[in-house]
Parts: C-alpha cells; sequence; structure tokens
C-alpha cells in the first residue's frame, strides 16, 4: 500500500457521532468533527452528515488515496442506513449531497471495524507508552455476529461490553472480552436492561435523572447517597427498582423538588460501588497475568467516571495510567481511522508523549477569525475592544472576581473544556458554584466544577506526585487538606476536584493566563468548566459563542484577541 495515503473514520453510533480525518497518516495534523457541535444538538448520534460535509470542504472532495473506516455501536452502519431508507428516502438524500461515497451501499470499499477495536485502536493512537493494558468498558459494543472470527461459547445476539488488550508498540493483542446481552421488562417493553455494569449506570441515569446520558451526574451525586442496598444480580436489581418513583423529566427545580432525593442519591452510591468494584476485579485479574505490564490505558464510556480512575490510579498498581481525551464514542471516529492507519502502516505509529499530548483536534475552521468576528460583532451592536496583551487584560480581569468566556484556538475534541472553549473564574470567590449553577450554567445545585493547575503546582495543592499529568480532566483527586478552604468552590463534597494539569507545551496561552493569574494571587488554578449552558453543547464555532454571549450573564468574553463587553 502506498505511503500517501489518508485516513478518514466516520463514529456512525448512536450518540456521539463523529468523522476524523487524518491526512497521509499524520495524527499531528488530524482534524476531528462532532456531530452535536455542528448541529447544536447534545449528545448527538445523528448520521453525520455536517462533519463529512465539512471534511470535504477541506480536502475539495474525496482524494483518490484515501481509506475509509466506519463503526457503530450494537448494529453495523449498514444496518442502520438500511433502516433509515427505509422511512424515507435517505440513499437519495445522500446522492443529492454527494455523500454517498461514505456508505457501504455505494463504496464496498469502506472497512468495518469493530466498536471495542475502534477503542482500543484510538487509545493506540494517543498512546503515551511503548507497552501497556488498554481496557475497553462501555454500555455496549458490537454484536458476536459482526466478527470475521467466531468466538467459542459465545451467542451471535450477544455483544462486547468489557475488552482487554495488550499494546505492544503499534501492535493489539486481545486477550479477554466479556459479553451480555439485552433484556426486555415485561411490563415495560421499551424498557431493556443488561446485565454490563455501563448498562446498570445508563439505566440509573434513566431512573435518577429521566435520561441515560447523565451518567456524570449520577457519578457527581454518588457521593451523597448512603449503601443501603446490594447489587447481587443487575438485571434483578434493575427489575425491581419502583419505576413509578423514577423522575420523568421536567427542569432542574422539578428534580430538586422531588421527594425521592435521598433515594436517588443512595442508587447513585450504590451504582457507583459497583462500577468501582467491577473494575478492581479485572484490573487484578490482568494484573496478576502480566505483570511485565506497567502502563495502563482506560477507554470506552466507563472511562468518563473521574471517580473511579482516581480510585486505579491511588492503589499504584501501574506505573502511569492514562486516559484519551474522548474515551467515548465520540473517540470512535479516530479509532476506525487509526485501526486501518496502524494495520497497514505501523510505522507511522510512535508514542505521544505526555508533553506532546492535546485535546484541541477540533477542525482548523472552528479558529477564530478576527476580520469575520469584528463584522459581525458590529451588526449586532455588541460592545468590545481589540486587545494588545489578551493575557494581560483577562487576568487582570479573574483577579477582580470576574467570570469570562475562554475562545482560543482550535475547539477540544471529547467532552470537557481544556482551555480553549471554557469559563473560568478564580477559585477562591466564595459563593460562585452556587452562582456558576443557577445563572450561568443552569444545572443542579449538587454539581461541582472542576479547576485547571499549571502542571509544576499540581502536587501542591492535590495528593499527586510531583510531575503527575491530568492534561484532561480524568481524575477526581483529593485536595490537600491545607487547600480545602480555598479550593472549596472547586472542591466536591468528598473532598475531590475534577483538575486538569497545563504544561506550556500543551497549550502556551491557557498556561500564560494561568501563570499570570498566579503571579498576582500566589494561586496557580482557575475555575474551569465548559462554554456552554445545561442541555447544550459545548461552543464550536464564532457564532456559537456571540449566541452564548447574548443569553449568559458571563461579564466578558474573549474571542482570540477580541474582548466582549456586556453593556447595561
Amino acid at each position: 500500500m502506498p505511503n500517501d495515503m489518508s485516513y478518514l473514520g466516520i463514529g456512525k453510533t448512536k450518540y456521539f457521532s463523529s468523522v476524523c480525518y487524518i491526512p497521509e497518516g499524520n495524527l499531528e495534523e488530524m482534524q476531528i468533527w462532532q456531530t452535536e457541535r455542528l448541529t447544536r444538538k447534545k449528545n448527538s448520534g445523528a448520521w453525520p452528515v455536517e462533519g463529512l460535509k465539512e471534511f470535504l470542504q477541506v480536502v475539495h472532495g474525496p482524494p483518490e488515496n484515501l481509506i475509509i473506516a466506519e463503526n457503530r455501536d450494537v448494529e453495523t452502519p449498514a444496518f442502520y442506513e438500511d433502516f433509515y431508507d427505509e422511512q424515507f428516502p435517505f440513499y437519495d438524500f445522500l446522492q443529492k449531497n454527494q455523500l454517498e461515497k461514505f456508505t457501504k451501499k455505494f463504496n464496498p470499499q469502506i472497512k468495518m471495524v469493530t466498536h471495542h477495536e475502534a477503542h482500543a485502536f484510538a487509545a493506540l493512537g494517543m498512546s503515551p507508552f511503548l507497552k501497556s493494558i488498554i481496557v475497553v468498558m462501555d454500555g455496549a459494543g458490537s454484536r458476536a455476529s459482526d466478527f470475521k472470527e467466531p468466538f467459542e461459547n459465545v451467542l451471535s445476539d450477544e455483544l462486547e461490553e468489557c475488552s482487554v488488550f495488550l499494546q505492544d508498540g503499534p501492535s493489539l493483542k486481545l486477550i479477554f472480552k466479556r459479553w451480555i446481552q439485552f433484556s426486555r421488562d415485561s411490563q415495560n417493553p421499551l424498557r431493556v436492561y443488561s446485565s454490563g455494569i455501563g448498562g446498570l449506570y445508563e439505566k440509573a441515569s434513566e431512573y435518577i435523572f429521566g435520561e441515560p446520558n447523565s451518567a456524570g451526574k449520577v457519578m457527581g451525586l454518588a457521593p451523597f447517597g448512603k449503601s443501603h442496598q446490594k447489587i447481587e444480580e443487575r438485571v434483578l436489581f434493575q427489575r425491581h427498582l419502583d419505576w413509578s418513583n423514577a423522575f420523568v423529566g421536567g427542569s432542574k427545580k422539578d428534580w430538586e423538588a422531588s421527594r425521592h432525593q435521598q433515594s436517588y442519591r443512595d442508587l447513585a452510591f450504590a451504582v457507583q460501588q459497583e462500577l468501582e468494584n467491577d473494575y478492581q476485579q479485572i484490573i487484578n485479574q490482568i494484573k496478576s497475568k502480566f505483570p511485565e505490564y506497567k502502563n495502563l490505558i482506560l477507554t470506552g464510556g466507563c472511562a468518563l467516571n473521574c471517580t473511579n480512575n482516581a480510585k486505579i490510579l491511588y492503589q499504584d498498581y501501574f506505573e502511569k495510567v492514562y486516559v484519551l481525551p474522548f474515551p467515548g464514542d465520540d473517540g470512535v471516529g479516530l479509532g476506525s481511522a487509526c485501526q486501518q492507519l496502524f494495520t497497514h502502516w505501523p510505522q507511522k505509529w510512535e508514542p505521544m508523549s505526555f508533553d506532546r499530548q492535546s485535546p484541541y483536534w477540533g477542525p482548523v475552521s472552528s479558529v477564530p477569525n478576527e476580520d469575520k468576528l469584528i463584522k459581525m460583532l458590529k451588526e449586532k451592536e455588541i460592545h468590545f475592544k481589540v486587545c494588545t496583551d489578551v493575557v494581560s487584560s483577562a487576568s487582570e480581569d479573574l483577579l477582580n472576581g470576574k467570570i469570562i468566556g475562554w475562545f482560543q484556538g482550535r475547539s477540544e475534541s471529547g467532552p470537557r473544556a481544556l482551555g480553549n472553549r471554557s469559563i473560568l473564574v478564580r477559585p477562591d470567590r466564595v459563593g460562585v458554584k452556587d452562582f456558576l449553577n443557577d445563572k450561568i450554567k443552569k444545572r443542579e445545585s449538587f454539581r461541582p466544577y472542576g479547576c485547571s493547575v499549571i502542571h509544576e503546582k499540581a502536587s501542591d495543592y492535590f495528593e499527586v506526585k510531583p510531575g503527575f499529568d491530568n492534561m484532561f480532566m480524568s481524575y477526581a483527586l483529593k485536595v490537600r487538606p491545607a487547600y480545602l478552604d480555598l479550593l472549596q468552590e472547586v472542591a466536591h463534597v468528598d473532598g475531590t476536584s475534577r483538575m486538569q494539569t497545563v504544561r506550556k507545551s500543551q497549550n502556551e496561552l491557557f498556561y500564560r493566563l494561568i501563570v499570570e493569574f498566579g503571579r498576582k494571587t500566589n494561586l496557580y488554578c482557575l475555575l474551569n468548566t465548559s462554554l456552554n449552558i445545561m442541555g447544550e453543547p459545548i461552543i464550536e464555532s464564532m457564532e456559537d459563542a456571540i449566541n452564548f454571549f447574548e443569553k449568559a450573564p458571563v461579564e466578558f468574553l474573549y474571542i482570540g484577541n477580541i474582548k466582549l463587553i456586556r453593556t447595561i
């Protein structure tokens, strides 16, 4: 195969669909388009029309040297595309929009990657290690019937739920796979249960918050609960929940007024304990069999559980633990592309060292354009000024306790804002958590906030070793007792904080901002939350940022070197 091939991975997943383009196999030049960011529909698993259209604008038509790979969880992409076409003229729509090349019906050369394989290869693409154990765990992956080689004693309709791979350089070896089946509730056929830990967590999310995609809220609620129930058998546990008490939707105020609050908290505690115990058993087994592997990578949707990740980290079973910035299905596009790239061109692989790690793989088109922005602001009559030193201006605002929006460079890929699409405020401003939840983010009052700290100071404020890296807010880490009062607005009820370490080599502008604020306050840390309001995806474009500024009461919004100023 020629060495100038480019790779396109398409995640056609139920949630968080995405498109990843790796030109000529160069990961450092990849771009990722997340459907939810483009359609402004949170958690969207829509067929990635918008991402593919943007890709075609980048390459000016599909290049001849392009290898395309795709994945969808549970069913194959082709299964769902045929289903769509039965509902409306889906294939005609693709042809009219010149997108037919991206479906197997018109392009049989598209490669199909199984789901956990996609997660594992995304981890391989981002891996900082020469050797590691990669644990993939999520709600459900591919069916056994969709694998080329059959598995012994596995039924065709069973789904992968946990997979473990050994990484040696650019190669992966599957050493463990656990399977699940779905079962329907006899009283409510629309309610489906699984024996997997990811499925249990989704069901708890549905029960507590009325939606299956609020696992992060369940994790945040868990420390408020107590251990009143033991989960002996997961499907029976789910069936025996009193579903008449489940939250059925409504506002944040409706949820907080529910008389079932304590039972929600206890359920969150129970499923969090079950998840932690499940990981512990698997890791113990794998580590004892392969003690020569000193590093661990966690991926799949369950790896978004920062509390569990931190507990694994604190056990010191491994020299280093790594979680990529998009362990969930928003990384499946990258994983599909990497599966083809490293299968055909393994010499392109090298570890992505910690100082080169980055989450900023959003489209190049997401970078601020000053001339275009000024024109839009004048048309909307929004007051602004051009900063000669944006770091000095923003740090002064933060010093004065202002809440600012921070929109810089390419957008972050993955679910967390990490210094390019962030709301920032000094972390010692008393009451700011409640203000953000109530007035800006519109979130439930129990939900905590994370923070960003320069890499050199992380071990001063948090119980981690000097030199520790947490570039992607992957761990809820213990705040050192001496700093609990100072950092109470970014500390959860259990004394942990989902923090981010920032190296100068990873994001120089954001690093400089934290350093400048630190010089003025002797606190090298900022409260950092995503630039959005609850129910909306993270801001992607300048247009999105202006819309946010018009409805969310942040005092200032920095887009590149331009400072938007709220006038009363």
